[in-house]
């Protein structure tokens, strides 16, 4: 399974790209605001590829990212374009128009997140399911 589908990967990514649009509207420092909620995840680290992530999707499909409230379960169709795309760099873009020309920029920053997503998936296996000792010998 690829960590981008993993079930706590994908509630990670919806819960920072909902913190994300609520922080952006309230106005608030974004990166700060996205740090505090990923930490209490374990994911602090992903705030700022996330933030240039959400960023640069808004600036490509020219258009504000449609983020579902904090409790809901269901998710949106950009939340879900969100997850094809980091399943993806050639998932299908929605049929509305958008700037090819940050295509570039869109797959290195989905490819950033990827990256960064094993590197927290990695330290938080490495915390939560530490190796056992072995037996010392009599």
């Amino acid at each position: 399974m690829r960590v981008a589908s993993a079930p706590s990967a994908v509630w990670t990514i919806i819960e920072g790209a909902r913190s994300w649009r609520i922080a952006r509207d309230a106005g608030e420092p974004v990166q700060e605001s996205l740090y505090k909620r990923l930490e209490t995840l374990g994911a602090g680290l992903l705030a700022p590829v996330l933030d240039s992530l959400m960023t640069l999707f808004e600036a490509r499909f020219g258009r504000r990212f449609q983020a579902g409230g904090p409790s809901d379960v269901a998710f949106t169709r950009d939340e879900l374009h969100l997850l094809d795309m980091l399943e993806d760099d050639d998932a299908a873009p929605p049929a509305e128009p958008f700037q090819p020309n940050l295509a570039m920029m869109m797959r290195i920053a989905l490819r950033s997140m990827r990256i960064m997503l094993l590197s927290v998936a990695s330290e938080a296996a490495s915390v939560v399911m530490p190796f056992p000792q072995p037996p010392r010998p009599a």
